[in-house]
């Protein structure tokens, strides 16, 4: 059975702003269709693939990822699901360095491995696992949190991993609940695109 750990943001979580909610997420619904899988849902609402919140430090994503990762391993694939909340105009990112926080993540594990002990302990079959991306989903422009600008980033990420060697899974054109979060049918999409790499 291969295991796949799924570190992600709300969208991973299942948050549903409409019933203030845990709904059921994609990861669920994966778990029901590929029972040769084990997935290990890592999503937290408000999760930044960076290190940008300094309030509320348990949604940086580089600062517990490591401790997740090992508490996972060994696992075959990692899927980052990162990058939508960094957009938000509050952070005042530029495309170039949500790009570079989205890859760390592979480069961090890539360096751990290079380490004997690390080697031996905690990757499976001798090999690092493989790393997906879920690129940042469309949104609606809700006033104060994303802008025209906001969009132009994702596309300006999108464009960079199209060119690039990484497995992607692009999101357009979602169905979302509340202009950022996947709806009933939005989860459902996301397990069709999700298989399709996987």
């Amino acid at each position: 059975m291969k295991k796949v750990l799924v570190y992600g943001d709300s969208n991973t979580w299942g948050d549903n702003f409409i019933t203030r909610k845990r709904s059921t997420s994609w990861v669920d619904l994966l778990r029901n269709e590929l029972s040769d899988y084990s997935f290990i849902c890592e999503g937290l609402p408000g999760r930044v693939a960076g290190s940008l919140e300094i309030d509320n430090s348990y949604k940086n994503g580089k600062d517990t990822f490591i401790s997740v990762f090992l508490s996972a391993a060994p696992v075959d694939i990692v899927i980052i699901a990162l990058g939508s909340n960094d957009l938000q105009n509050k952070y005042n990112r530029s495309s170039r360095e949500i790009v570079k926080d989205l890859l760390w993540y592979e480069d961090i594990i890539s360096d751990m491995a290079r380490v004997e002990d690390n080697y031996n302990r905690y990757f499976k079959e001798d090999k690092i696992p493989e790393f997906i991306y879920i690129l940042p989903t469309n949104f609606e422009y809700i006033e104060g949190v994303f802008d025209k600008s906001s969009e132009l980033k994702r596309q300006e990420i999108i464009s960079y991993f199209r060119n690039s060697d990484k497995k992607i899974i692009e999101v357009n054109d979602m169905s979302l609940v509340d202009g950022l979060h996947y709806s009933e049918e939005g989860h459902k999409k996301m397990v069709k695109l999700v298989k399709e790499i996987v």
